[in-house]
């Protein structure tokens, strides 16, 4: 199941010591003052750049290494290629 988004979730996440005062709003009035409040965050920027160019963030995942990532594009287990290169899983 997925874990709806909520407001601030990154803010908390890298301990924002500007979040505080948004910390009980909720809704249109967190989205109101966060745009004054946060106008020259750049993660804030980058949202609001997102949003007004059509982009979402639809599911994140942890950082994989490209040997990994090219093990799952070749739907190979990564343990039984660890002793490849990359270019070695790929021409698999």
């Amino acid at each position: 199941m997925q874990k709806r988004y909520e407001s601030g979730t990154f803010c908390k996440s890298i301990q924002c010591e500007r979040h505080a005062p948004l910390e009980g709003l909720k809704g249109e009035a967190y989205l109101q003052k966060k745009a004054v409040h946060c106008k020259d965050c750049y993660a804030w920027k980058f949202l609001n750049w997102m949003k007004d160019n059509g982009w979402r963030i639809v599911l994140t995942v942890p950082e994989i290494s490209s040997k990994e990532l090219a093990a799952r594009i070749k739907g190979i287990d990564i343990v039984r290629v660890e002793d490849l290169t990359e270019d070695e899983i790929l021409t698999l």
